[in-house]
């Protein structure tokens, strides 16, 4: 509840002249005449439009069937989803986030010491409130040599977690595939905002797994634990992106009651629409549309996921090989190609949304009710 201020700022009593719905009016015009972040993520999966929507109904629905159809509170929703957090607090302070990143990236090949990425960890005044990482340099050529790119990693970790050490691996994803560019300047930057965001959660995902906490903490949270944890945030993204697809369709709809319709059919969640709780991501209102990159980014890292390990083998505790190989085959070129046809080639097809419902299932299957 104490989200309620903010809540009140962005979307007032939820009355038709809100800040939030007069906002999104005026985006949903935009996007008719100059297209949407929905239009790009779709063009980038090779999929229509019109097919992003059924996509997203689709998995929430897999994850409808496949998990505990009691109703929760919201704020029981995210307590149920953190309980391998509560279990591996003690093994995941903040001065170990670092050091544990460090050795996974360099079991799958990919030193961070020896590629040099910068980090700015520690909160103060004034500092971007969210985790961020950006070129200091891009890599060129110069007299013949080439000569690296230079990564920033900026974050605010104040204290450890599962949570926080996951973001904190897939910032490092990012700083990774901004290391492994080695293009012409034209070309050097990481592609589709959809594609980048599922890249770095390839080996982020990896934290949830048993066998990489057994490896890398010392100790692990029970499978069933560990992918609620996952999959619970992942599907809280893809209802963020329907979520938005439907008010950029229908504006003049109320948000609070959409996001209780989504929330409450397909997570379980009791409905709430007095209260805009929706608003807890700063993507909603800096960019609307935006949180498609995240809902359909867990198809793309899933399939990325699938094909590596159908290449490489299993790599959730290391494959010394991987950092090279995802490299060479998907990476190095940066934009030289469209993002949509290097994924096409990586994959050996388009993108599909079998892993991710293949993984939904075997969550299933295997976790307890």
């Amino acid at each position: 509840m104490a989200f309620v201020p903010l809540w009140k700022v962005i979307n007032g009593n939820d009355e038709t002249e809100s800040p939030y719905r007069r906002m999104i009016a005026q985006s949903s015009a935009d996007t008719t005449k100059n297209g949407s972040p929905v239009d790009e993520a779709a063009q980038t999966l090779g999929v229509q439009a019109a097919q992003i929507e059924t996509w997203l109904m689709q998995i929430l629905d897999a994850w409808r069937e496949a998990s505990d159809d009691q109703q929760v509170e919201p704020w029981d929703y995210r307590y149920l989803a953190s309980r391998a957090d509560r279990l591996l607090a003690k093994a995941i302070p903040r001065e170990s986030l670092p050091p544990v990143t460090q050795r996974y990236y360099k079991d799958l090949g990919a030193d961070l010491k020896q590629l040099g990425i910068l980090y700015d960890l520690d909160p103060r005044p004034g500092k971007a409130p969210l985790a961020y990482t950006d070129f200091v340099v891009r890599g060129h050529i110069v007299h013949h040599e080439w000569r690296p790119t230079v990564a920033y990693i900026s974050g605010n970790y104040a204290r450890g977690g599962l949570g926080l050490l996951n973001e904190f691996v897939h910032e490092n994803g990012h700083a990774a595939h901004m290391m492994a560019l080695h293009t012409r300047p034209a070309f050097m930057d990481l592609g589709d905002p959809v594609f980048y965001e599922a890249l770095a959660d390839v080996p982020s995902w990896d934290v949830y797994e048993p066998a990489w906490q057994k490896k890398y903490l010392g100790r692990s949270a029970p499978y069933s634990d560990s992918m609620r944890a996952l999959y619970s945030g992942v599907m809280l993204d893809v209802a963020w992106a329907l979520f938005e697809i439907r008010l950029l369709h229908n504006p003049a709809a109320d948000p609070n009651a959409s996001w209780a319709e989504i929330t409450s059919h397909y997570l379980h969640i009791v409905p709430h629409p007095e209260l805009a709780w929706w608003a807890v991501r700063v993507q909603l209102v800096d960019a609307p549309g935006y949180m498609v990159n995240y809902g359909l980014g867990a198809v793309i890292t899933a399939d990325i996921r699938s094909r590596i390990q159908e290449s490489l083998g299993p790599f959730a505790t290391g494959n010394p090989q991987w950092y090279r190989w995802i490299s060479e085959h998907l990476l190095r070129q940066g934009m030289e190609h469209e993002t949509s046809v290097e994924l096409k080639e990586f994959l050996g097809r388009p993108v599909s949304l079998d892993a991710l419902l293949a993984n939904i299932k075997a969550m299933a299957e295997i976790s307890p009710q």
